[in-house]
């Protein structure tokens, strides 16, 4: 199209800087749209889910075009014949274009299928940075190679970025696919073997066995950074939920009809298959302790001891040397966690609060509430616990002296599930620090000094589920228009519990 029917402000960027700059420059824009502007469904668009699954396909291309492309400035300072600008450049709008489609398949993938969390979050902000900055990098080439800037240190710094970030990414994405231990396990595979000194007989069948198969075979698709059909298999009561797909997942005493069995048992090809093709699926003994734990009931107290068929004993046998490899680094963490609980008691015992494991969190994360009567406890009391923030997922500070400063510190707390605010001096100016907790789900500000337009941040909350307002000083239609912006956001008039 010729420059004369070009929009003004088009003309204007094409005259600065050129044509060939648009298409980068609109990647970068989409890349803001994307971070700035965030997007759900309440139904999953199917669409979306195909277009998705194109991002483990794709996600290879700018992966290996950056490195290459790197590789080949590298060695161009070492060797003039590399260094030819139309074999960079040719590279660089590669790699930008396959970016691209990366991001966009991946972020379809991420609104329109059941993933949450730090992990996900944290691999699209790296592919975000990544794209961002080798984009940037095909603007300033194409600049320095039209002869319109001189980039040459802005050039390098951002390549040098969209490589560290990549790797970053690539790491994140690992870890979701194949759990957070996936650079870690072959290493621990590498040591000599450590075991336990549980006696067999005295090994619980779900705790100690199922649970490890259920650890090493399906939680890293089923946990609460990627809970895939909205089924988690890292806690024994959830394993009796019903996912997305409103099939129970275990039914004691039925493997016929419990939804894990059902799908383990499914050829290796098939679409609903656990765990899916291209991941190691249950060995036949593994198959068959589940399958006898189920029919038993599925009990948490039966134990090894317990079992009197011969044929389930023998498999079991063949089994134990990873059971209880797996046990032993079980045990390890539970050791880490209670010396971690250990040192935080000792930080709140003096402030007049009480440290405990979070059952809902399946023993990873703590929980904080406080005694009664209430303590003196403001802002700067919280600061003590700030080298534990990343491990609390539940915190009560009800009728404590706190702020809207102290929810800056409490935004920095990733895990938090439930946060109790009640009779504190929140007004509502700092709720915009707790918008990024992505695992916040309920929130308590019954009887605060809430002002009525700071309870409008609320809409930005992603995955909040409950807030309670009851004795707030927030008119009703106020309520009203929340509740018409965030329809899936429960508003709840009740005092509302205070841990």
């Amino acid at each position: 199209m010729d420059n004369k029917e070009l929009p003004s402000s088009t003309k204007m960027w094409t005259k600065l800087f050129g044509k060939r700059i648009i298409i980068p420059s609109i990647f970068i824009f989409s890349y803001l749209i994307i971070l700035l502007v965030p997007f759900n469904f309440d139904q999953q668009n199917d669409w979306f889910v195909l277009l998705g699954r194109f991002h483990p396909l794709v996600l290879h291309f700018p992966i290996v075009l950056i490195l290459v492309t790197t590789g080949f400035l590298l060695m161009g300072f070492f060797n003039p014949n590399f260094n030819k600008p139309i074999i960079i450049l040719s590279l660089l709008w590669t790699s930008v274009f396959f970016s691209f489609v990366s991001i966009l398949a991946g972020y379809l993938l991420f609104i329109s299928e059941s993933y949450s969390g730090n992990l996900v979050s944290n691999h699209l902000n790296g592919a975000m940075a990544t794209g961002i900055s080798i984009t940037l990098c095909l603007i300033l080439y194409e600049l320095n190679f039209q002869r319109k800037l001189k980039a040459g240190f802005l050039f390098y710094s951002l390549l040098i970025l969209a490589n560290f970030s990549l790797a970053y990414t690539s790491h994140m994405g690992g870890s979701l696919t194949h759990g957070e231990d996936f650079l870690t396990a072959p290493i621990d595979a590498l040591l000599p073997a450590k075991k336990i000194d549980k006696a067999p007989e005295d090994m619980l069948l779900y705790e100690d066995m199922v649970a490890t198969i259920f650890e090493t075979k399906c939680v890293s698709c089923h946990n609460e950074n990627k809970s895939k059909g909205d089924l988690l298999l890292n806690n024994y009561d959830e394993v009796f939920a019903s996912g997305k797909s409103k099939k129970q997942a275990v039914i004691p005493g039925d493997t016929s009809k419990s939804e894990v069995m059902v799908r383990v048992l499914l050829p290796e090809d098939h679409d609903e298959r656990m765990p899916p093709e291209g991941k190691p699926g249950l060995t036949d003994n593994e198959i068959s302790l589940l399958s006898y734990w189920i029919s038993r009931g599925a009990s948490d107290t039966l134990t090894y001891g317990d079992i009197d068929n011969d044929e389930v004993l023998t498999e079991i046998e063949a089994l134990m040397p990873d059971i209880q490899q797996a046990q032993y680094k079980i045990i390890k963490e539970k050791e880490a966690f209670e010396a971690a609980l250990q040192e935080l008691r000792e930080i709140g015992d003096p402030m007049g609060v009480d440290i405990s494991a979070d059952d809902r969190s399946n023993g990873k994360f703590f929980g904080l509430k406080m005694r009664f009567p209430p303590a003196h406890i403001g802002n700067e009391e919280i600061k003590a616990f700030s080298p534990y923030f990343p491990y609390f997922s539940r915190i009560s500070l009800a009728s404590s002296n706190i702020d809207d400063d102290a929810l800056f510190l409490l935004g920095k707390m990733p895990q938090l599930r439930r946060l109790i605010l009640q009779k504190t001096n929140i007004k509502g100016e700092g709720l915009p620090y707790l918008k990024n907790l992505e695992n916040l789900e309920e929130l308590n500000l019954s009887f605060t000094p809430l002002d009525e337009g700071n309870l409008l941040h609320l809409i930005g909350f992603k995955n909040l589920q409950k807030v309670y307002l009851f004795g707030t000083p927030v008119k009703p239609e106020v309520i009203s228009a929340l509740q018409k912006h965030k329809p899936e956001l429960e508003i709840i008039l009740e005092e509302g519990p205070f841990y």
